[in-house]
């Protein structure tokens, strides 16, 4: 019989590190590489999102947190009904793993204080200003756990992001990791986020978001570990069109206000954190340029409210506009109309009142700001 050839061997070896690597991602949910506050330097670390009935425990979509776990708790409030997919905890607020908390709001006074998890090579925390981020939901995590990690004041401009099959790094859904490519969906954010396009990228490409100023190359691939190293940097920009149509009015104590005329300093109704209505200066404005393909999301209510506006708009709980349907509820009524329209103006606007939440009403209807 013939021998192998060296060839052969390497290639069967190839195989059978990559089926241990795929049944790694089958095994019970109680593995634990690490503990629950460590980090290595190549472990993954961007962000992941589980589906409904689902949770997050070391990077693993499981639909039953391992004995001891259970699905984390939240400070100040809960979070919008649609959420899924958070970390399994302990009671004491501890993640199965530490890498869990990507991408997540938390807190280890009960919300008093409040951080954000960036991935990077080791996990950061960032402290969050309170007048603007108070008020929405956060993680509950052990004090010891957030101590940690280094804490910085602002996100990073550079930091590296570690990524594997199934994971999505800005625009783009790993499919499969080869050699010298990476196969995966790629989503058009803008104008109008559109899912997908598959393509084959390699060291050098970049999924970022240009108009957010993201970019993100591909400066590693790892075939048999099945990892891929991204460079992520941010750059100057000029921001994404995700605000108002600039046909809106702003609901002001010396009544309706164009969006298109207003202006640091001018007053405007906001909501502060007890959910009380007040007036408050507006701290930031926007006008954000939008190309001729720029599509709008058309939401007319039960009540007679109606809003045009960019499809990422943010509501009060977490969702955005686009994400809404026929049947949702939207500022205590119910969506009659839910439909992408063609934008015929040049820029869309935006607004951030002084406060605890930076909400404010938009034709009326209450809604989050994209300034920050």
């Amino acid at each position: 019989m013939k021998k192998p050839s060296a060839a052969t061997i390497v290639a069967v070896m190839i195989l059978i590190t990559i089926g241990s690597v795929s049944a790694l991602n089958l095994i019970d949910p109680s593995y634990r590489p690490l503990g629950s506050d460590q980090q290595a330097a190549d472990h993954v670390n961007v962000p992941v999102h589980c589906d409904q009935g689902h949770y997050l425990a070391d990077h693993h979509c499981v639909s039953a947190c391992p004995p001891g776990f259970a699905l984390g708790n939240w400070s100040t409030v809960s979070p919008p009904a649609s959420f899924s997919g958070g970390p399994c905890m302990t009671s004491d607020g501890s993640p199965v793993s530490i890498y869990d908390l990507a991408g997540s709001q938390v807190s280890g006074d009960g919300g008093t204080t409040l951080y954000t998890i960036v991935s990077d090579v080791p996990l950061v925390k960032v402290l969050l200003s309170n007048t603007a981020y108070q008020g929405y939901w956060s993680l509950k995590v052990s004090q010891p756990i957030l101590d940690t990690l280094p804490t910085l004041a602002s996100v990073p401009d550079q930091r590296t992001e570690i990524a594997t099959v199934g994971d999505q790094v800005a625009t783009f859904k790993i499919l499969r990791i080869d050699p010298s490519t990476v196969t995966g969906n790629r989503s058009t954010v803008y104008p109008l986020g559109y899912c997908c396009t598959t393509m084959t990228i390699s060291v050098g490409d970049d999924v970022g978001i240009s108009c957010e100023g993201l970019v993100e190359k591909v400066a590693r691939i790892d075939f048999l570990d099945q990892k891929v190293w991204f460079s992520v940097q941010i750059v100057p920009h000029d921001g994404c069109p995700i605000c108002l149509s600039g046909d809106t009015v702003i609901d002001s104590p010396v009544g309706l206000l164009s969006v298109r005329g207003l202006a640091v300093g001018m007053t405007v109704w906001t909501m502060n954190q007890e959910g009380e209505r007040v007036s408050a200066p507006i701290i930031r404005v926007s006008k954000t340029p939008v190309p001729a393909t720029h599509m709008m999301v058309h939401l007319m209510l039960r009540d007679g409210r109606e809003l045009y506006a960019s499809p990422g708009h943010p509501t009060t709980d977490g969702r955005q506009l686009g994400q809404l349907k026929v049947g949702d509820l939207l500022d205590g009524s119910v969506v009659m109309v839910a439909q992408l329209v063609p934008y015929n103006q040049s820029y869309t606007y935006d607004l951030l009142p002084r406060g605890d939440t930076g909400f404010y009403w938009a034709n009326g209807i209450l809604i989050a700001s994209t300034l920050k």
